[in-house]
């Protein structure tokens, strides 16, 4: 490096100092108001500038065209002692001229061998820059994204104020964004008076407390989100006749896992509990009218035992018709070929008595009449058809018992039969459900390859609405799980396992679950037929169904069904 005595150069006597501060890593520059007199090698390595071009220019060669003037300005003021800030930030100007970094720059005035000089140390801020113009990127398209969905969306900050309001939210609530966007008034939204919503209550961590005060039994945690929950209520005040929404919130963090927000999810699910209330009212008005006509059957003291004999009959009415009308189909038509042998014996009879006059041999007369006379001719003649008769119309009326019977059992056969997929029906089925279901379970679904299936299909979601109904009530105090399961057996079978963890079944009472009328639960919250009914639908399906029960451990129904559907004798003739 040259060394002169003015201002604009280095002197000798910098030399060991500019030496000690080439050594360092953070880009440094020193000047005395004009050129640059030193530039370690880490400003070399920042600009991309040599060092040997860098020294002798002037201070702001490094600053972009943008910032030399406050550079110039600041520089100047420094060196005549003027007090400006140490610390401010620039953009520097590297070696390539289409990259620009910024930088923050600490500028030092000392006295260097007896001269005021300016040492400015340089830190590289771009990446800093770019993270926090990416964020800032993120969160306009954040709030674009927010503000175009569909869903009903809110966000609220660490301080409880409304950071997000977008417009479904404001068309469903009723609430302009402009209104509640800064404040703490989202409360206002939903509730007469002031509370918490969910949002509110992540951010506080006051979970489930909070849950069971203000969602008594409507809220579950989420199974998807850690440390987000769920939950539904009425709102009376929302469009002409209240809306049911169901809401989920949860917890916004930052890189290092700290909740900085909230943000919450409304949806519109009045349409669901019109239909459940609907399925509801169908079922009472079913278990209404099953409690009629089992008053109607009910006989003398004891109703309950008349009911389920009369319900056992017309359960085997169907099995009892098929195995009892081909015998008695062929012995009516025997007792038909029968009298006219009969009457043909008779014939020949009358023609032996009418040749009896003829017969000669004294001996054989006599054992003739002795004969007629042991047997009694003329009484059989007079019995025998009479016996018949009656025999006739014993037949008959059996027949028509069992036609009775057939016709007691006989299965509506309007319904047709069509290739359906049993996944979408349980998936269509749980839909129905959900509010039965999913605050006392989480349903697992272990779906393997199924083939279409040839079925009544509304009967089959019949089947899987019990059981899975029946799963959701034999849960206790805790939350289970219901595990849903299927699969197929050499092509022309499948199989479908309901499983539960609840109460499980008493060993005692496994054999009596599918009788009509036989329930566990007390008198008026249930009438016995659903396991009942589901066992006669999977029959009609020619298919099977079991139990595995453990009390305390669960249940497990199984089901397995034919593919394709191939109509029974009954059927055919029916």
């Amino acid at each position: 490096m040259n060394t002169t005595s003015n201002n604009g150069t280095p002197l000798a006597e910098d030399r060991p100092y500019f030496e000690l501060l080439d050594a360092i890593q953070t880009p440094i520059l020193v000047h005395r108001g004009g050129p640059i007199l030193f530039a370690n090698k880490a400003l070399e390595k920042l600009t991309g500038y040599p060092q040997d071009e860098l020294i002798g220019t002037p201070f702001y060669t490094v600053v972009h065209p943008d910032s030399r003037e406050l550079a110039q300005q600041r520089g100047g003021a420094r060196m005549r002692g003027e007090p400006v800030p140490s610390v401010y930030e620039f953009q520097l100007m590297t070696v390539d001229k289409n990259v620009q970094r910024w930088v923050e720059l600490t500028a030092s005035l000392l006295t260097l061998n007896g001269l005021p000089t300016i040492v400015a140390a340089l830190y590289d801020l771009t990446e800093r820059r770019e993270a926090e113009a990416r964020q800032k990127h993120l969160r306009q398209v954040m709030a674009q994204i927010i503000d175009g969905d569909p869903v009903p969306t809110f966000v609220l900050g660490a301080d409880h104020k409304v950071a997000h309001w977008n417009r479904a939210c404001a068309t469903i609530t009723g609430l302009a964004a402009r209104d509640v966007i800064g404040t703490n008034r989202q409360w206002a939204a939903f509730y007469p008076a002031e509370r918490p919503v969910m949002a509110d209550l992540v951010l506080n961590g006051t979970l489930e407390s909070g849950f069971e005060t203000l969602y008594r039994n409507r809220f579950q945690r989420s199974a998807i989100v850690e440390g987000a929950f769920e939950a539904e209520d009425f709102f009376p005040n929302f469009g002409e006749h209240g809306c049911w929404l169901f809401f989920t919130a949860a917890p916004i963090r930052d890189a290092n896992g700290r909740i900085i927000g909230a943000i919450e999810t409304l949806q519109d699910v009045t349409a669901r509990h019109l239909a459940e209330d609907a399925l509801r009212e169908h079922q009472a008005k079913l278990e209404q009218l099953v409690e009629e006509r089992t008053g109607q059957l009910a006989q003398a003291n004891d109703q309950l035992v008349q009911s389920e004999k009369l319900a056992s009959i017309g359960q085997l009415a169907a099995g009892v018709a098929h195995e009892i009308n081909n015998p008695i189909g062929y012995v009516h038509s025997n007792i038909g070929a029968l009298e006219n042998y009969l009457a043909d014996l008779f014939g020949m009879l009358d023609l032996y008595e009418a040749a009896e006059p003829a017969i000669t041999s004294p001996e054989q007369m006599a054992a003739i009449k002795a004969k007629r006379q042991a047997v009694d001719i003329d009484f059989l003649k007079e019995d025998i058809p009479m016996l018949m008769h009656e025999s006739r119309e014993g037949i008959t009326r059996v027949k028509k018992i069992v036609q009775d019977l057939k016709d007691f059992s006989h299965v509506d056969s309007t319904l047709e039969w069509q290739w359906a997929n049993l996944h979408n029906g349980i998936d269509s089925t749980l839909n129905v459900v959900s509010n039965e279901i999913k605050y006392k379970a989480d349903v697992v679904k272990e779906y393997g390859e199924l083939p279409d299936v040839e079925c009544l299909p509304s009967q089959l979601n019949q089947v899987f609405m019990n059981l899975m109904v029946n799963a959701a009530h034999a849960m206790g105090e805790q939350r289970g799980k219901i595990t849903v399961r299927t699969g197929s057996s050499a092509g022309d079978s499948v199989w479908l396992e309901f499983s539960d963890n609840g109460s499980g079944i008493p060993e005692e009472i496994q054999a009596r679950i599918f009788d009509p009328f036989f329930t566990t639960k007390p008198v008026g919250k249930g009438t016995g037929l659903g396991l009942s009914l589901s066992y006669g639908i999977i029959q009609k399906h020619n298919g099977t169904i079991s139990v595995m029960s453990k009390p305390g451990e669960g249940t497990t129904f199984r089901i397995e069904l034919p593919v394709k559907h191939v109509e029974t004798d009954t059927e055919t003739t029916a």
